[in-house]
């Protein structure tokens, strides 16, 4: 029996058990599987989220985790009743600087489940993966701020915290005067309801700003018409939620079975950006913007271009290039979940609709593991009087590199292995989701040391083809706390960047390199495929100090990666 067919089979008994139990609840209209009208219920003008912005040195939110409100929020003509953050479909966007003291108020305003009803979540995941604990129920959480580099222990950016229904918890996350600017962005990371929630749209951009007087003008002015792009997919079911995990596995091979399992493609949702089908975006002819794309799905891999135009990519993963790297027009910008690109797109001197595309991908290419057609997410409206604005140069925004001339692949010492292994029992089975061949257990860390530079090996297992067992599949590596190096592909060759999340391929070796500065304490590495993080694709890494060296002293003396 194939992987694809054995997650069918699972997915395919869950929805059959769920609509036993509760056939209760009957399909909200607009909710069913079915061909969005995008005309209708998209092409409206784009709006950033709101935003949340510092002051003095301090960035003070309230976050509320509350279900939308299926009357007023809809998608596609279906009310949804969606885990959010402020019964909003993208959580706000929270801007900083380098400096500020983050007080995020987490108020987990979710309903208490019932024992019943956290039995049932568990016996969910627990039916579906080798458990080593017994994951969060789907209405616990907590805050993550995916790729800035502060502390991961306290009241700070701590994963190993879960935060109840109905209590709340008090947040302060101190950011270092010397942390880049950057696209960051911040999502719910409890273990076993990182992906029901995510998969919801429990997430909002985080943006360290730049400093006006040190960039180039060109930027500055690009700047001006910011895009913030959370490209979502939020999933739900024929009544507008989501509480079956089952429905975000890969989706079955066509054609897709019946009864439908609402996985993603089954589903015919439609990816959304802050949390609005095919929004358009006006530009003046020659205009610059800059878009700032942040990839939040759960299991969605991009390939992004716009129509007509080359993207002028200068920050990747948050992290400025300190150049720029154009893409020609009809060549993609790859996103998968969790990464980030910052492009500059100059719009057009001749007026017109243009289109931003997601590109059709091979089974093989697609985290999703079935062909993906090409599908349009905005339109570009190139209309008015043209303005003349220029774009910065590679070398203009050389001073920009966060580490400049800093090369760890030469100062690396240690090597640490991953090896994400997704296998099974017996085919048909419950799956291994597992990091060096162990499922996730929080009393169990990989030790690592402050100051030191390691290479990390990165690679992915299967079961063996005589077992009829799941072949090598793709993972999404993403690390906690401290950014790596990384060589990539850009648009004139190989390149060495800065990132926090990379796709490792089955069948090949990605080495990428890291410091550990600043901070010691307990943190974590997954793959960013969320259901597999619930199920145990994760690992607790833990800084410590050099023997014979106060914490303290490490970490009062910390400067950011010398």
């Amino acid at each position: 029996m194939s992987h694809h067919r054995t997650i069918q089979t699972l997915a395919l008994a869950v929805v059959i058990t769920a609509a036993g139990a509760g056939a209760a609840k009957a399909e909200r209209a607009g909710c069913e599987y079915k061909d969005i009208d995008v005309a209708r219920y998209g092409e409206k003008p784009f709006h950033n989220p709101p935003e949340i912005t510092s002051a003095n040195g301090v960035l003070k939110a309230g976050l509320d985790v509350e279900y939308t409100d299926p009357t007023k929020v809809s998608i596609g003509g279906c009310g949804v009743t969606l885990r959010t953050y402020g019964g909003q479909l993208a959580g706000p966007t929270l801007r900083a600087k380098p400096g500020d003291v983050l007080n995020i108020l987490l108020s987990n305003k979710l309903p208490v489940e019932t024992p019943d009803q956290v039995n049932q979540q568990f016996e969910q995941e627990r039916s579906n993966a080798h458990l080593s604990v017994v994951p969060a129920s789907f209405n616990t959480t907590n805050l993550h701020t995916h790729g800035l580099h502060v502390s991961p222990v306290g009241n700070s950016d701590n994963v190993l915290l879960a935060l109840l229904p109905q209590t709340q918890f008090p947040y302060e996350i101190r950011v270092p005067a010397n942390h880049p600017p950057g696209s960051f962005w911040y999502h719910a990371h409890t273990h076993g309801s990182t992906s029901i929630q995510v998969g919801s749209g429990m997430a909002g951009a985080l943006i360290l700003d730049d400093d006006r007087a040190k960039i180039p003008l060109a930027l500055r002015e690009a700047n001006k018409g910011e895009k913030v792009m959370l490209f979502q997919t939020i999933l739900y079911n024929t009544n507008g939620e989501l509480n079956q995990i089952s429905a975000l596995f890969p989706d079955p091979p066509a054609p897709c079975p019946t009864p439908n399992p609402g996985t993603w493609t089954c589903s015919k949702r439609q990816i959304t950006i802050n949390g609005q089908i095919r929004p358009v975006i006006t530009m003046r002819p020659g205009e610059v913007q800059r878009w700032r794309m942040i990839d939040t799905g759960f299991r969605a891999s991009l390939a992004i271009r716009l129509e007509g135009h080359p993207l002028h990519e200068i920050a990747l993963d948050g992290l400025y290039l300190g150049r720029v790297d154009t893409w020609p027009a009809g060549q993609t910008i790859e996103l998968q979940p969790g990464y980030r690109s910052d492009v500059l797109v100059q719009a057009s001197k001749t007026p017109g609709r243009y289109q931003l595309i997601n590109g059709a991908l091979t089974a093989a290419q697609s985290l999703r593991a079935v062909a993906q057609p090409e599908e349009v997410l905005a339109i570009v409206d190139v209309q008015g009087d043209p303005v003349d604005m220029a774009l910065p140069t590679s070398a203009e925004m050389a001073p920009l590199a966060p580490f400049p001339n800093l090369d760890l692949k030469a100062k690396a010492v240690g090597v640490q292995q991953v090896v994400f292994k997704l296998g099974q029992d017996v085919p048909g089975s419950r799956n291994y989701f597992q990091i060096n061949y162990e499922a996730f257990d929080p009393n169990h860390s990989r030790k690592v040391v402050l100051n030191t530079v390691d290479q990390w090996s990165l690679s992915t297992v299967g079961d063996p083809a005589a077992n009829n067992g799941i072949p090598a599949l793709p993972h999404v590596f993403h690390i906690h706390v401290n950014p790596f190096q990384f060589e990539r592909q850009g648009p004139s060759g190989p390149e060495t960047v800065w990132k926090d999340t990379v796709l490792i391929p089955p069948g090949k070796q990605i080495n990428v390199y890291t410091q550990y500065t600043d901070y010691i304490g307990a943190f974590v590495l997954h793959c960013h495929i969320l259901d597999h993080e619930d199920l145990g694709m994760m690992e607790v890494v833990e800084v410590v100090s050099p023997e014979g060296t106060s914490p303290l002293r490490a970490m009062a003396g910390g400067g950011h990666h010398h």
